[in-house]
């Protein structure tokens, strides 16, 4: 729905069957916001209103009896004011759609049912709307005529939610019976007056970013003259203003503001839909943004909180659409910094994000974007995530702020360079990368090499998968997308330790292609060795010296490689090693390459 400047928006969210319906429907029905034939078509056999008939408009709905999609009313308020209603789901199904509605909302009405107290879905909709920037909460305890004593009852369940109070948030809790009426319009501590009060208190919420923000919308010819239409998302601007537009830079002044076709008399302010004309012929179009801050929150890389909507898991190495108004770029989730587990009410790490997560992402776009924080502005702070495909979303994200990435950085030149340093070594540095299953014998192989490099007085080191997994990558599981990640970090300091003039030894199952040639692709084709330690699972299930196979003969769910999940041999190794062979055997084949690549070789 179109954002509409001066009427406040109520997103009505909650778990399902939690009364939702039935309490807004009599909030229309006795506030004298809904029309007659709307009554006739929600009366019940016996003559009564069925109340939450009067926002489930869906067929399926009325049939299931939930809410499926967003039902819009515009509600009465004390004092001639009006309010727009948004009528969520509560099922965790349909949580896209209650993301849809608190996306544009200044008030929540957070409905909890007081019998079955707070369930995770309340706390999921409580926080996507902190999320996407409510700061007005009315709680509705609904059902209270079914409880025994409440006065308690209430008291308990506001407990349950103190942890979402904050200094930034305003809760209002507000007892009621949706399906009996108490103290929903009646009494001057009733919910209707809550909301009233709340509607009030969130219009000193709305401005925020005193930087100037005009996404064009459309770009208008009248015979010689052009002008740049749209909405004013924040700042203010009138004739005389100097400006400059994203993305080319190029700078002008505005020469004539309209307002509904006129002259603007004077300054306008956010909210305000205006024509421009600029004092010289600039190329502008739909989707540029006029802006007057030279500190714009450009970048490829941006942090931001995302809720996962797609029943597909989130994948690292997947290339998705962001889109931000008319602007579409791919873009990938490079690191997940953190996932809300909303139940123990906590932080925990993870490699994937899945449906109705809510997590803390860092996302690399082809080319930079304007994306202004959330908390600032919505209208340029917020984004979506498509699937490249099929074109659904997959998540809906709230920008928090611009990140600096490889193309923002300037790395500096030290005196001391990798040429150096092999120098000193007497060797050309460069990685050896080990690949076979859990028992070929990588380690074992890696030690002897190190240990007769040291011998030489040649500097080495030795990446080991087991001491990079309590190190390095302590936060990592072993599913596939946490190997990739494990194999790209591993990768990423073997360039660091190769540029230190080190040999360097990587011991690391590696058991997806894919991955071991992104892993070559960061190195210069003669820096990267593959080495292929070919040994028969049956020869690794024998000796097994630390009991990997053995536990998971007896783990119907184990990704141990081998057993649990694949391992795909490389197909054209550097160095073929026969793992049934000796030790000394195959280190002395390893150590003799590495003493071929002499300095400044």
């Amino acid at each position: 729905m179109p954002h509409l400047v001066g009427i406040p928006r109520i997103v009505v969210c909650g778990a399902v069957d939690d009364g939702k319906s039935t309490l807004i429907g009599r909030l229309l029905a006795e506030t004298g916001s809904i029309h007659g034939d709307e009554a006739t078509s929600a009366l019940l056999p016996d003559g009564s209103l069925d109340f939450s008939r009067l926002t489930d408009g869906l067929e399926s709905e009325r049939e299931q009896g939930i809410t499926i999609d967003v039902a819009y009313r515009y509600i009465r308020l004390p004092e001639g004011r009006r309010a727009l209603l948004a009528d969520s789901p509560g099922h965790d199904q349909y949580t896209r759609n209650m993301a849809v509605a608190a996306s544009t909302a200044s008030v929540a009405l957070l409905v909890v049912d007081a019998v079955r107290g707070v369930r995770e879905q309340t706390l999921r909709h409580a926080s996507i709307c902190q999320l996407m920037g409510v700061r007005e909460f009315v709680v509705a305890f609904n059902k209270m005529d079914a409880v025994n004593d409440p006065e308690s009852r209430a008291a308990e369940l506001r407990q349950q939610l103190s942890h979402l109070e904050t200094a930034e948030s305003t809760f209002t809790f507000v007892p009621v019976s949706g399906l009996r009426g108490d103290n929903v319009t009646e009494g001057a501590h009733s919910l209707m007056r809550a909301l009233a009060s709340s509607s009030s208190r969130s219009s000193s919420h709305n401005v925020r970013h005193e930087s100037l923000r005009l996404p064009v919308q459309v770009v208008i010819r009248e015979s010689d003259r052009r002008w740049c239409a749209g909405r004013l998302a924040s700042g203010s601007l009138s004739a005389g203003s100097e400006i400059s537009i994203w993305p080319s830079g190029k700078t002008a002044l505005v020469k004539n503001v309209l307002r509904a076709g006129t002259p603007a008399p004077d300054v306008v302010t956010r909210g305000q839909s205006v024509a421009i004309e600029l004092d010289r012929e600039l190329d502008v179009g739909r989707g540029d943004v006029i802006v007057n801050s030279a500190e714009l929150g450009v970048s490829r890389a941006h942090l931001a909180d995302v809720v996962w909507l797609d029943e597909k898991p989130m994948h690292m190495a997947t290339s998705y659409v962001l889109r931000v108004g008319p602007h579409e770029v791919p873009a990938r989730v490079q690191h997940i910094r953190f996932v809300v587990d909303l139940v123990a009410r906590e932080e925990r790490t993870a490699s994937t994000l899945r449906v109705n997560d809510i997590g803390r992402v860092e996302i690399t776009c082809d080319r930079p974007l304007l994306l202004d924080p959330y908390s600032l502005s919505r209208d340029t702070g917020g984004f979506i995530l498509c699937d490249r495909l099929t074109g659904n979303t997959v998540a809906a994200g709230m920008t928090i702020h611009a990140l600096q990435r490889e193309s923002e950085v300037t790395r500096h030149e030290f005196s001391v360079t990798r040429q150096d340093r092999e120098v000193s070594n007497g060797l050309r540095s460069g990685v050896l990368w080990l690949t076979g299953l859990p028992g070929s014998g990588k380690s074992t192989i890696a030690d002897e090499v190190d240990r007769e490099l040291y011998a030489r007085g040649v500097r080495s080191y030795v990446l080991d998968g087991d001491t990079v997994r309590q190190t390095l990558s302590e936060d990592l599981g072993f599913s596939p997308e946490d190997r990739r990640e494990n194999v790209r970090r591993v990768a990423r300091t073997a360039q660091l330790m190769m540029d230190a003039g080190l040999m360097v030894i990587v011991s690391l199952v590696s058991p997806f292609r894919a991955d071991r040639e992104a892993a070559r692709d960061l190195f210069a084709h003669e820096d990267f060795i593959e080495v292929f330690v070919d040994t028969p699972l049956a020869v690794c299930q024998e000796r097994d010296p630390k009991g990997l196979y053995a536990r998971a003969a007896h783990d119907a769910a184990s990704q141990m490689t081998g057993t649990g999940q694949d391992y795909e041999p490389p197909l054209r190794a550097d160095v073929h090693l026969d793992g049934t062979k000796s030790i000394t055997e195959n280190a002395g084949i390893l150590v003799e390459w590495i003493t071929r690549r002499r300095a400044g070789s």
